[in-house]
Order: C-alpha cells, then structure tokens, then sequence
C-alpha cells in the first residue's frame, strides 16, 4: 500500500500524520513501513533525530533511482531521508514505489510534476486539514487539479486535524465536509492537542511521547483504519 500525504496549505498536520500514522503502522502491523521525506522542509527527518547532512542517500537520488538504502529506524520502520533541493519536475525513476510493504510520502505542500506523478502511482492521497472555511475551497480546488492531470477522486481521503468538539465552527465544519465529499472524508478526527506539538522535538512519535494522550488514541485509530484496510484484501 503506497499513500501521499499532500495539502497545498502548510501547517495543517501533515508531517504529524506522516510520522505518527508510519510509525504506528509499523509498531501494531505485520509490515514494513517506509517513511519519505519529500517535503523540502526536512521536517519528517528532523523529527525522527536525523540530520540531512550526515547522509549521502537521500530522497533525490531515491526519486531517480540512484541505488541506496532507506535509514532503519526500528525494526520494520526504515525512512528515506529529506533533501533541502529535491528535485520538483522530472521523469520518476520505475524503481520508485517499489518497496515492499508500506510506503507512506510526506509531500510539500506546493503542486509540482514530481507530486504530480507520484499521485498517480500511489494507491491512496491523504489529505490533513484543518476545520476551517478555507480548508473547503483548498479540497475543491485539489480535486480540479487532480481531475486535469487525470488523477482518480477515488484515491482521496480527507482528514481532520487539531479539531476540537467544543467549537460550533469546527463541528459544522466537518458536517459540512461530510456531506460535500461523503465518502472521501474519514470518520475519525485528530482532536487538538499540545502532546502531538512537543513530541517531535524530542525526536518521538506520539505513541512512544504520549501514549495516553488524545493524540495516541486519535493516531492509533487511524492506524487501525488503515490496517483494517489491509487485511481485506
């Protein structure tokens, strides 16, 4: 199963997702899971205590196919670490999606050729977004993009973040979603919380940061979601 993690908007949870959904594949799964850090941010790298400057593979020679290894983190969690100039438009190499397993990308958050091929060759687009007015005009303008470059609306799957149940906003907000993108919304949300914020910096998810906090249990949902996925087929 191969899923992009892509939102035109940054700040919206993304690389959370990216590192907490990769990382509670791999710790309550059976399969190896790949992390790549595609976003020229470097921050899904920084936040599994990494350095980009220490390695001489990384996600641009992965994209053209250079031979290389991913960095193994944990015993079926390896990562592909980030590049601060990753290549933006080019022919991917057809190693690329190769690995076996799970492949889970953190894209920045900029349309480009190389999100562009990516999405058509990944099984699924996972969207982060926050409960706001704007995050409806983002989507709508995603799935025209994703329409002229002739990319399935099938593979897309909206999920919220940093919501928060007391708010009138963020409540008719994801009703709102629901009945605009039905079946491309998730159930599950991921409710505001500080744990999710500080984790990172010391280089943890939040399952081994916080395990009994909101964000561990929001996560592991959505991990179950997936894996739940997986077993059916």
């Amino acid at each position: 199963m191969k899923i992009l993690i892509f939102n035109q908007k940054g700040g919206v949870g993304k690389t959370t997702t990216a590192l907490n959904l990769g990382v509670g594949l791999a710790k309550f799964g059976e399969l190896p899971v790949t992390l790549v850090d595609l976003d020229q941010q470097t921050h899904l790298t920084a936040a599994l205590g990494y350095r980009t400057e220490n390695f001489t593979w990384n996600v641009s020679d992965w994209l053209t196919g250079k031979t290389g290894s991913p960095q193994q983190v944990d015993e079926r969690l390896s990562l592909i670490v980030g590049d601060a100039n990753p290549p933006l438009n080019l022919d991917l190499s057809e190693t690329v999606l190769n690995s076996k397993g799970v492949v889970i990308i953190d894209a920045p958050p900029v349309w480009n050729a190389t999100v562009a091929h990516l999405m058509q060759r990944v099984d699924w687009i996972l969207t982060p977004l926050e409960p706001e007015f704007m995050s409806m005009q983002g989507i709508s303008r995603l799935l025209e993009t994703m329409e002229k470059n002739h990319i399935s609306w099938q593979k897309l799957r909206l999920l919220l973040c940093r919501f928060d149940n007391r708010l009138v906003t963020h409540r008719q907000m994801r009703e709102s979603l629901s009945q605009r993108f039905s079946e491309h919304v998730l159930r599950g949300v991921i409710r505001n919380n500080i744990r999710l914020a500080e984790a990172p910096a010391y280089s943890r998810s939040i399952f081994d940061y916080a395990p009994d906090s909101s964000g561990a249990n929001d996560y592991y949902a959505l991990t179950h979601y997936w894996l739940n996925f997986l077993n059916s087929k």
